[in-house]
């Protein structure tokens, strides 16, 4: 299943079983901010990897 992946509600990239194809439009700050959220969410918790987390918002 594919997600659509929003940057201040601006489509930016889609992910799709865990990986990211990023739009060569996205901006670097949407790409980055991604990363970090991710990162520290993985840390944090126990991520579903069916699930994307990030303070981007993802809809299906």
């Amino acid at each position: 299943m594919e997600n659509t992946i929003y940057w201040h509600d601006r489509q930016v990239g889609i992910e799709c079983a865990g990986r990211i194809s990023w739009f060569p439009s996205a901006p670097t700050e949407a790409i980055e901010e991604y990363e970090l959220h991710a990162h520290a969410e993985v840390k944090a918790v126990t991520v579903d990897s069916d699930k994307t987390a990030s303070i981007l918002r993802v809809a299906n």
